[in-house]
């Protein structure tokens, strides 16, 4: 076997395999697929936006690569930058958008640097894939069109939206033939400049030029200063596994790791008991004070990861937990690995897109300074130049020396929680990676607890007895999407977003 791909569309798995075809490895395969994904998925990921890597390669321990978005200096009084509403079926969550909700891309730098460190084919071969799917189209998937229909009001939001996502006047579907040739002359312009045109060339004028004329705040000068971070992943010890994940300035990781240690000596029953779930809801909800106490707003300190290791600070919010449970009657992401033992998780975002195109380029860029859930001190607070914290968590598990489990998620705030529920699936419950993934999730948030069906009534109504519950009524992309491979070339795609798994 060569490798395994597990992406949020077959398409998009697709463009890795091809790579891995051709003689490349997981990095070359990620690269691809990543840069696939904007024609793939437009809804879920964008090149304007940012994101994580965590890279696995055998006699060297894993790394993190963060490209994440960074925020630009408030320049102006009163940016671009409005509310949407997008409607789950069965929740209803608000974004802003607009040019004044634009922060510094990182996802070109990010990917074009472990592409030069790690990667083994040229970047115009790795770019392909991509590139033949902008000149020549590509047919969406239902699910991913009815992803573009929920977000209607910004792929609209401007006349160059637009232009790139309607046809006749009609918003994209699996029914027409998605072109965007302007991002295929974007590709071949990386392909051959690498990422000094996005960040201090042609491109980065555009931005800048797009973004004056928008309303928006983001300028050259904050391109150029961008940089690309390696850090080193959070290690946190799990019943005999070591699990890797994304440290801090990034919020995800460190929200998981506590979460995990509080769990680590729970016995959970079978899957879906009764203490399985009020184990899973009372972490969340006691992972939810730590972070309001501890982690808002100090994220950027030094050493703030140290928390992990502060025994009696992790013993009081044990103590917390366990108390809370016995209050009961008894809780786009692409996934690489390769036959020579490197592996690649990397969770790439738009957040939901500001509707802003850089001109003559096919890209839309991002609106992270208008997602609450990175925002928690309120629009426009934060420092300019810091990196923005995210939730997005690529994540490892190893056994010894084996990698046994590489996975991640895209949804939102939704993402710790649906990468917990995996893990434990995997780990605690014995299920292989596809069952793994594909069991119903539920999500604790502001005293809410939000469950899939396929839970017993039973449990769910002793649930009920605690917290508001909200009922969906089949499996919804609102719980996220885990894209996992193993270290034995088997891969699982969410079906919640359309994912898909190609072993080769």
């Amino acid at each position: 076997m060569k490798g395994v791909v597990a992406a949020g569309d077959r398409l998009t798995a697709e463009a890795g395999i091809e790579v891995l075809k051709a003689g490349g490895n997981a990095f070359d395969a990620v690269v691809a697929a990543c840069f696939a994904a904007p024609m793939c998925e437009p809804a879920l990921t964008s090149a304007g936006g940012g994101g994580f890597l965590l890279a696995v390669s055998p006699n060297s321990s894993p790394l993190l690569y963060d490209f994440f978005v960074d925020v630009p200096p408030k320049r102006i009084e009163n940016p671009n930058f409005y509310p949407i509403y997008v409607d789950f079926g069965d929740t209803v969550q608000e974004f802003h958008i607009g040019a004044g909700a634009i922060a510094v891309p990182g996802f070109v730098a990010g990917l074009l640097r472990v592409h030069t460190e790690r990667g083994r084919l040229p970047l115009r071969e790795v770019l392909t894939p991509a590139i033949e799917y902008a000149k020549k189209g590509v047919n969406l998937s239902p699910l991913q069109a009815s992803f573009v229909k929920l977000l209607e009001p910004i792929f609209t939001a401007t006349e160059e939206a637009k232009k790139i996502y309607t046809v006749n006047g009609k918003l994209i579907d699996e029914n027409v033939l998605f072109k965007n040739p302007d991002y295929a002359d974007f590709l071949e312009l990386i392909a051959e400049e690498g990422q000094w045109a996005f960040y201090e060339g042609e491109i980065a004028d555009k931005i800048e030029k797009v973004s004056i004329e928008k309303g928006g705040i983001i300028r050259k000068e904050d391109l150029a200063r961008y940089k690309v971070f390696e850090r080193e992943p959070l290690k946190v010890n799990f019943k005999g596994k070591q699990v890797y994940t994304n440290p801090p300035p990034s919020s995800g990781g460190i929200l998981i790791a506590f979460t995990l240690k509080l769990l680590k000596d729970c016995q959970m029953e079978k899957w879906g008991s009764l203490n399985h779930i009020a184990s899973l809801i009372e972490s969340m909800e006691v992972t939810t004070k730590f972070r309001s106490k501890f982690v808002n707003g100090n994220l950027h300190k030094d050493k703030i990861e140290e928390l992990l290791e502060n025994e009696d600070l992790i013993e009081t919010f044990k103590n917390l937990f366990v108390r809370k449970l016995n209050l009961w009657g008894n809780t786009t992401h692409i996934s690489v690995y390769d036959s020579e033992g490197n592996g690649a998780a990397v969770t790439t975002t738009n957040g939901e897109g500001s509707g802003i195109i850089i001109p003559d380029c096919g890209v839309m860029l991002n609106n992270m300074l208008g997602e609450e859930d990175l925002n928690p001190k309120g629009f426009f607070k934060w420092e300019p130049y810091v990196r923005l914290p995210s939730m997005m968590s690529p994540t490892a598990v190893f056994e010894g020396e084996k990698l046994k489990l590489l996975l991640g998620s895209a949804g939102s705030n939704r993402i710790r929680s649906a990468i917990l529920q995996v893990l434990l699936n995997s780990e605690v419950f014995g299920m292989n990676v596809k069952e793994a993934v594909s069991k119903p999730r539920l999500h604790f948030e502001n005293g809410t607890v939000y469950v899939e069906p396929g839970f017993s009534d039973s449990v769910i109504e002793e649930v009920e007895r605690h917290y508001k519950v909200v009922r969906f009524r089949e499996k919804n992309l609102f719980f996220g999407g885990v894209q996992a491979v193993t270290g034995y070339f088997e891969g699982a795609g969410d079906e919640r977003r359309g994912g898909v798994s190609i072993t080769l």
